[in-house]
């Protein structure tokens, strides 16, 4: 049996030496059990964990498209193509997913901490602190409803528009899942590989996902290797755009290695018009800073895909007022029920003329990673086809 070693305390393999984007230099995570990672890859890609065996987790995460969709909302079951060219064939029975689809490259970093303190890295360098991954507490989805990725892993299966459709209850979904697993011979094999006997369960089955999540890393953009020691990595417009971002505040939010707080900020985004009613985000409109790791692979941006490119983010935070009639600008009185403010971090990010953007936008390119894990299998246990319904 091959045990995995998530959860071990970690010495960063470069120490955060000043202050400054180029210093923010990321850990290196523990490897994990190879065979999880294999079977949870095959779980990844199967449509066996959908209800009606369409979609699969790779659907709204898929490598081509850095890991997630391309699309401001996700479209699940009921509908037939990859990426912006997925289309609804269920006639409108199943609802669009109502967030943007977040990339899952990088994943083990939600769980990267500090062995002091509770918020992580700061906004310049770890204090001299090593970081550890505390994969329990690692926050989840837009709202952080979830701690941990190994229960966030199983939520997909239970929610109607992502992957469930209305072939059993929500309250069933997992459970019906797993008893097809478990017909499964070929499974059962992986399994056994994986945790030491064929047994297959619920908590089974989000190790596996997870563990296969985690092992998703990509780190070597030329920001990277330019913190790395690489100082012609960057261009001077990239340089430039580094120190700007810097200089205009936008560290405030996506601060430390990772380029995130990993906090929930009111910043007034405007409400997708493909949704009925207003996302609240738990009833005060504030969701989770990504990280900026490989941004430029993920457009749309903000939770809700409303801004299609870095361009137009930069210019929303420029603007700096609210969008959203539920959230209100700096200076609106709210009153004792009045809707939320927005964010002061939000409200804080300085004027950026032409130049400062195009600089800024250029350094946020080079955060791409180019060597990341795009393995596609072949076939799938279940002998669906892998991804479901992503051709046409």
């Amino acid at each position: 049996m091959k045990k995995s070693l998530t959860g071990v305390s970690l010495v960063c393999l470069l120490a955060i030496a000043a202050p400054g984007a180029a210093q923010r230099r990321i850990p290196q995570p523990a490897a994990e059990s190879t065979d999880q990672v294999e079977l949870g890859r095959l779980l990844f890609w199967d449509p066996i964990l959908s209800g009606d065996q369409d979609v699969a987790c790779v659907t709204c995460h898929h490598p081509d498209l850095g890991y997630a969709d391309g699309r401001q909302l996700s479209l699940g079951p009921g509908s037939v193509g990859l990426g912006p060219d997925r289309v609804d064939e269920s006639g409108g029975r199943i609802p669009v997913v109502k967030r943007n689809s977040q990339t899952v490259l990088n994943t083990v970093y939600n769980g990267l901490t500090r062995q002091r303190g509770r918020r992580g890295f700061g906004r310049r360098g770890d204090g001299g602190q090593s970081p550890v991954f505390d994969h329990a507490s690692a926050p989840m989805f837009w709202d952080i409803r979830i701690r941990s990725l190994e229960t966030q892993a199983l939520e997909p299966i239970k929610a109607l528009e992502e992957m469930r459709s209305s072939a059993y209850p929500e309250d069933e979904a997992v459970d019906s899942v797993v008893a097809r697993l478990r017909t499964i011979p070929e499974y059962g094999r992986l399994f056994q590989d994986a945790f030491g006997d064929a047994g297959i369960d619920s908590q089974r089955l989000g190790t596996a996902l997870a563990v296969f999540q985690r092992s998703l890393i990509a780190t070597d953009s030329p920001v990277d290797r330019f913190r790395r020691g690489d100082r012609d990595a960057l261009t001077d417009e990239e340089r430039r755009g580094m120190e700007e971002f810097d200089d205009v505040g936008c560290d405030r939010c996506h601060g430390g290695p990772l380029f995130t707080d990993f906090r929930l900020h009111a910043e007034g985004v405007a409400e997708n018009p493909l949704l009925a009613v207003p996302d609240t985000s738990r009833g005060r409109f504030r969701f989770r800073t990504p990280s900026l790791l490989n941004v430029a692979l993920t457009a749309p941006y903000m939770h809700n895909g409303m801004l299609a490119s870095l361009e137009d983010v930069l210019d929303f935070y420029d603007n700096g007022r609210s969008e959203n009639p539920n959230v209100a600008n700096r200076g609106q009185r709210r009153g004792g029920g009045g809707p939320p403010a927005v964010d002061g971090g939000f409200r804080r990010v300085d004027d950026m003329n032409d130049q400062q953007k195009a600089d800024i936008v250029a350094f946020m390119k080079a955060l791409t990673a180019e060597s990341f894990d795009r393995t596609i299998p072949q076939t799938v246990p279940s002998g669906l086809q892998p991804g479901g319904r992503i051709g046409r």
